[in-house]
Formats: structure tokens, sequence, C-alpha cells
């Protein structure tokens, strides 16, 4: 089941209320499997067809670097916790994908998110944009996702 999720862009993370950082690196050996780092853990991920973790588990930092090398794309980024509501959290991207910053809402319902009305510094909503996963994300080239970002940071 997908979750119920509304996903934004902001241009910075300027006078935001937010949690430390964690880092993640995440990379993608195909469609189905993408192994990160988060913090200080090393994780395997299997995914679905519409993108949703169907098993997750902790492997060792040999197996996550042996995986790694058989990577076609790889993300770094930052991810926050919005301090002022426990529904959002802001992803900050490094590296190729510098320049975006993705918040995410996660509801409980459908009446929630129904009845969202998203905060005045979160910018246009991206969540049916290639811009809204990092699966997507991943398979743009540099000036795809240029162009992609200049859409909603207009």
């Amino acid at each position: 089941m997908r979750k119920l999720t509304k996903r934004f862009i902001i241009a910075s993370l300027e006078d935001l209320n937010l949690s430390n950082p964690i880092r993640y690196e995440r990379y993608y050996i195909n469609d189905q499997l993408r192994v990160q780092k988060k913090g200080e853990k090393y994780q395997k991920e299997i995914l679905d067809d519409e993108n949703n973790i169907v098993e997750k588990n902790n492997i060792s930092e040999n197996e996550f670097l042996n995986l790694k090398e058989k990577a076609y794309s790889s993300i770094i980024r930052d991810s926050y916790l919005f301090l002022k509501d426990s529904r959002i959290s802001i992803k900050k991207y490094l590296g190729k994908y510098l320049g975006l910053y993705r918040v995410e809402v996660t509801f409980s319902s459908q009446k929630e998110e129904n009845s969202f009305i998203k905060e005045k510094w979160m910018g246009k909503e991206i969540t049916n944009s290639p811009l809204a996963f990092d699966k997507y994300l991943s398979k743009l080239s540099e000036d795809e996702f240029r162009k992609e970002l200049k859409k909603y940071l207009k």
C-alpha cells in the first residue's frame, strides 16, 4: 500500500526549524534493488513496481561496497525533520542533484491529506514529477534534471 504523501519543492532551508540531518547515500543497482548507507547503517532494500519497499535488511559494509560497485546511479542527500510538524521531512540533495530541496508531507488518512493546507514557505507541488522519488530522479541525466528543476523553481 502506497503511503499518502505530498511532495513540494523549496529553494533553500533558510529560516526553517529543522532537526540535525541524517546523511543518505543511495545506490541503485536496478529498478527493484537499492543499497544505502543511512548514517552509520548499511541497508539493502527491495522495491516493488510502485517504488514501495517490500523488504529491508541491514547488511555488512563489505556487502554494501560490493553492491555499490554495480550501481547505475547514486543519490546523496541529507534528510531533516521539520520540528513544528512531525509529518514533514525535507531532503537536501548534494552532488549531481545539488539545488533540489524536496519537502515530503506524510498523512495517516485520505481525509487528512484532502484537508491539508500547505505551509506558506512550501513551493510548488512536485508529487507527480520525476523529482518526487529518488528512483525516478536517479534515471534523469544532468540536463533533464536541470530542466525539471527549472520548471518548479521559477
